[in-house]
């Protein structure tokens, strides 16, 4: 779908800009600026707008490496931090008022969100052409799409430590320091993080592990299983090795926590088969999104040109996947699955990886907040960030 299709006509966008202007008290200079980078939707624009007085600061998301307009956060490191500790707010689109909006018509909230926003992506952070450039296409998706929860695996120091600099709204967890690991990142403003601990694989020949990680979201509790399997054919005992154990850990989670457990498993489906299938209540998320043949190859050479194979035959295999281990009555809904990463970086050959990542939407259906988001709630809506294109 083209950036155009998502624009309503001009009539609707313009009574989104009188609206804009009417609830926030600005203009429609101001209301144009907010609505054209947020495809006119309007209550993300409003949200945008308050939340970002609530915000300050500034991180220049530029490497002098590209010829297009560059992008100036409204956040920054120390106001992330002061902000993830202070009580949340919800931030609902505001009825017309006879007075501008401000900070104090903000309420709290107790309540999960009502939308939970995962992706999964190996970034190939070990190959290094174009690296800079791809990891910072890398960085403005996750920036643009607002995930709650991302799990990133071939990461690399060099681009831990870029990625953490450009988005300082997510908490980033690694399972390593070493040559490449996996990394989790938590939305601050959504997600409040628990513990963290990296469980590692016995007989691992390629320095993979396990990174669990515990948090919640209002009276959401969720554990996070992000994996790098190991890795070709040759390695396939030890990969269901790996995957036994994955699937051991899942199981023994409480049943009152949602578990998501995802990342670039190497897996061919035989090899799922042989370690006994998933554990009960767990759902793989690609067929819950309805199985389209368009979304099942996330390494897949006929489409993604980053990996030049000789000869006619390109592969393609299903090598990145993503569960979930459900509540019983379930407490979240998936209703989404997608890929990302589908478009070349700007100024190159290249797309941001040799794999896709997936994205998937879930409904969150728990209602009653549990004692242990009791001190520390989540907000209901997600905090965005102002940009400003500069000349």
């Amino acid at each position: 779908m083209s950036d155009d299709e998502d624009i309503p006509d001009v009539k609707i966008c313009q009574e989104r800009v009188e609206k804009f202007a009417e609830i926030t008290g600005t203009d429609e200079a101001c209301a144009q600026f907010y609505l054209q980078d947020r495809k006119w939707d309007l209550e993300r624009s409003v949200n945008a707008f308050f939340e970002a007085k609530l915000s300050g600061g500034v991180n220049l998301m530029e490497d002098h490496d590209s010829i297009g307009p560059q992008l100036v956060i409204n956040i920054n490191q120390t106001v992330a931090d002061q902000l993830s500790k202070i009580p949340p707010v919800a931030v609902p689109l505001p009825k017309p008022a006879a007075r501008p909006m401000s900070h104090k018509d903000l309420r709290p909230s107790l309540q999960a969100p009502p939308e939970l926003t995962f992706i999964t992506w190996n970034i190939d952070g070990l190959n290094q052409h174009n690296l800079k450039k791809r990891t910072k296409a890398v960085c403005m998706i996750i920036f643009e799409n607002s995930p709650d929860v991302v799990f990133l695996q071939e990461v690399i120091p060099d681009t831990f430590s870029y990625i953490e600099s450009k988005l300082p709204e997510y908490k980033c967890i690694a399972s390593g320091d070493g040559d490449y690991f996996t990394a989790t990142l938590l939305r601050r403003f959504t997600v409040y993080y628990d513990s963290h601990k990296i469980i590692e694989y016995p007989s691992t020949s390629m320095g993979r592990n396990l990174l669990m990680t515990e948090a919640h979201m209002g009276s959401l509790k969720v554990t996070l299983f992000n994996t790098h399997l190991e890795s070709t054919a040759d390695f396939a005992a030890e990969r269901m090795r790996q995957l036994q154990l994955c699937l051991k850990e899942v199981a023994a989670v409480a049943n009152d926590r949602t578990v998501i457990y995802a990342g670039d498993l190497n897996l061919r489906d035989k090899e799922l088969e042989l370690c006994g299938g998933l554990p009960q209540n767990t759902i793989d998320l690609w067929v819950a999104g309805g199985s389209r043949p368009e979304c099942r190859y996330t390494w897949d050479m006929t489409r993604n040109t980053n990996t030049e194979f000789a000869g006619r035959f390109k592969p393609r295999c299903r090598f990145d996947r993503a569960y979930v281990r459900q509540t019983s009555p379930p407490s979240v809904r998936p209703k989404y699955f997608g890929l990302l990463g589908l478009q070349k970086v700007f100024g190159t050959q290249s797309f941001p990886s040799d794999h896709w990542g997936i994205m998937v939407h879930f409904d969150v259906i728990v209602n009653a907040p549990s004692s242990s988001s009791s001190t520390s709630p989540s907000p209901h809506k997600k905090m965005k960030v102002e940009i400003e294109e500069l000349d």
